[in-house]
């Protein structure tokens, strides 16, 4: 008759991925972002942004406590981006490096498809967003080109830029009974010594 230390024990697999920080955060001062997929991305694989300090048990605890996403494994790698130069003509400089980080789920996550229909955005002011992004990417542009910039005496004068200047003149022609040209004020500044100082012509 065998004993029952004969018998084979059958040892439970450890579960590491169960194994979880005790260290609790209430205020997190980072910044972890999930970005859309690749076309030919697996539902089973999510890519995340995260801060250069994260590491794999920081992304796991993360998904795990706050969304209650089970995940297998996760790799991470750094995107190193190209030197740069300031202004085409300015020093050298290397952007600041990005963290990204790949967790395989348990459970498939599939991206909704991206909204097309115009009328469906316009309770979030899409048009005024592709407005305001188009003038940046405008803007951005001409910084980077020094020949494009047009100088000051160039750009137009503001209309209410020119209704302070009409009361302005309006303002001193009653108080000082000055006859004031409907082109302008001329002062007086470096070359006399003296600032602010308004000259009747």
């Amino acid at each position: 008759m065998s004993s029952m230390n004969s018998l084979p024990r059958i040892v439970e697999p450890v579960q590491r991925w169960k194994r979880f920080g005790d260290k609790q955060l209430f205020l997190p001062n980072h910044v972890v972002a999930l970005l859309r997929p690749k076309p030919k991305q697996s539902p089973h694989l999510a890519t995340f942004a995260v801060p250069l300090q994260f590491n794999k048990l920081d992304l796991r605890d993360y998904l795990h406590h706050a969304y209650g996403v089970e995940t297998t494994a996760i790799r991470s790698f750094i995107n190193q981006p190209k030197p740069e130069r300031k202004n085409k003509t300015g020093p050298w400089y290397r952007p600041r490096a990005q963290k990204m980080m790949i967790a395989e789920l348990v459970k498939p996550f599939v991206w909704p498809e991206p909204v097309k229909d115009e009328e469906a955005l316009k309770p979030w002011d899409h048009a005024m967003y592709q407005k305001l992004q188009k003038d940046r990417r405008a803007q951005e542009k001409k910084q980077k080109d020094p020949k494009k910039v047009p100088l000051r005496n160039k750009f137009a004068v503001p209309d209410d830029v020119k209704s302070v200047s009409q009361q302005a003149r309006e303002l001193l022609r009653k108080a000082k009974g000055l006859k004031v040209k409907e082109k302008g004020l001329k002062v007086e500044g470096k070359e006399e010594g003296k600032r602010g100082e308004v000259k009747d012509e």
